[in-house]
């Protein structure tokens, strides 16, 4: 008698508790992939000619769309410093720092999205994301 009824007990117990399944750790094909973009401006580019600056604001906007998945993928490390005198804040400094490895990414578009701003957009699979969550943040030297 007491077997059955502590075996409901436990059952009862544990039927409230939700397991919480990270989206980004799923492999379920259905899954959106994940997006993101980057922009940059042309003007203030380094280059000699016009070409020179847009190819480089083309490259930065690249570049600045892969940070933004790496974010998505693997965090940020955010750190933040605040310095108070005689009630005063006299520095107040927060940082994010972002590394990781990117693989199976794919370029959706790269366009002018202003006169002298370029837009990129990137994307990765839901799985190959999972993927590399599952391998975790490399540790670089």
């Amino acid at each position: 008698m007491k077997k059955p009824v502590l075996a409901l007990l436990c059952v009862l117990a544990t039927a409230g508790c939700a397991t919480h399944e990270d989206p980004l750790l799923t492999t379920s094909a259905s899954a959106p992939p994940l997006r993101a973009i980057g922009y940059a401006t042309v003007s203030v580019q380094p280059g000699r000619t016009a070409s020179q600056k847009q190819l480089n604001a083309i490259r930065a906007a690249r570049l600045a769309a892969m940070r933004d998945l790496v974010e998505k993928i693997y965090g940020a490390d955010v750190s933040g410093r605040s310095s108070v005198i005689e009630g005063r804040i006299v520095v107040d400094t927060a940082r994010a720092d972002v590394e990781g490895m990117l693989r199976g990414v794919r370029v959706v578009r790269i366009q002018p999205f202003q006169s002298d701003v370029y837009e990129a957009e990137l994307e990765v699979s839901a799985a190959e994301a999972a993927a590399m969550r599952r391998l975790g943040r490399p540790h670089y030297q």
